[in-house]
């Protein structure tokens, strides 16, 4: 009796709420990361297409999205075609790549 009540409280107070650790918080979107280069950007719609080498992948860029060349801030318009670009994603539920970072990694065309 006493080795089952030991073993009631090893699960109940240590196993039970370590296993909430390793669960990703609801509402947040797991994020993927993808390099490639840029092949179609339009800053106005927020959409930004680029090439991994396999396909063409197509983002739409959340408004908040942090856009980066080198360490320096830059807008979605600064970017150009064939940049090489990294960008952290994540696939809503109806489908959509939404982009909400973007490292243009061309750092020398920041000089």
């Amino acid at each position: 009796m006493k080795t089952w009540l030991c073993i009631c409280f090893l699960v109940i107070y240590l196993i039970v709420p370590g296993m909430s650790f390793c669960q990703q918080q609801e509402g947040t979107p797991e994020t993927r990361f993808k390099q490639g280069v840029v092949t179609q950007l339009d800053s106005i719609g927020s959409l930004l297409v680029i090439f991994d080498g396999s396909e063409n992948l197509r983002f739409s860029v959340e408004q908040s999205a942090r856009i980066y060349r080198g360490t320096d801030n830059i807008m979605l318009d600064d970017l150009e075609s064939n940049d090489t670009v990294t960008v952290e994603y994540y696939k809503s539920s109806d489908g959509v790549l939404r982009a909400v970072s973007i490292t243009d990694n061309n750092i020398a065309a920041s000089f």
